[in-house]
């Protein structure tokens, strides 16, 4: 008789998706400026990012992008775009690794932006300086992608997000 080798079960660290990041860009010509705002509640306060925020019960992640962004900027971006591609990070608190989508909205025309109470700065610029103000390295990359993708040819019409 084959007997089945016992299985060791052990303890897994949960993969969670509860938010969202947004890099809201303007273009002129060939260049790409990155709107960073920076924290100053006391979770990560003083980290530069672009907008993000948690999933709301009922909302899709590019639901909860539109929002963060009208809540935390005062935007209404002309173009939503999935960026197609994801942030990933263990997240001590909830003892989980955290899978954050990326999306990318576009001005068009100028706006004025207007902070919430979560920042007390912002900045407009093109990559290498936004990445300077970064702190995480997947952050960095994700400007590096969304200027190869996004910015330097036409994003892919897939991609678009019609909401």
């Amino acid at each position: 008789m084959n007997q089945q080798p016992k299985l060791e079960i052990r303890q897994e660290i949960p993969v969670k998706s509860f938010s969202v990041c947004t890099y809201i860009c303007r273009q002129t010509a060939n260049r790409g400026e990155y709107l960073l705002l920076k924290r100053c509640c006391s979770y990560m306060k003083g980290l530069w990012q672009g907008v993000t925020g948690r999933i709301e019960k009922n909302e899709a992640a590019w639901q909860t992008a539109i929002r963060e962004i009208q809540e935390e900027t005062g935007l209404a971006p002309d173009r939503l775009y999935s960026a197609n591609t994801v942030e990933t990070f263990y997240e001590a608190t909830q003892n989980c690794i955290s899978i954050i989508p990326i999306f990318v909205g576009f001005l068009d025309a100028p706006q004025t932006v207007r902070l919430s109470r979560e920042h007390d700065e912002y900045r407009w610029l093109p990559a290498n300086p936004a990445k300077e103000l970064l702190l995480f390295t997947q952050q960095k990359q994700i400007i590096d992608y969304l200027e190869k993708e996004f910015i330097q040819k036409q994003p892919l019409e897939c991609l678009k997000i019609n909401g």
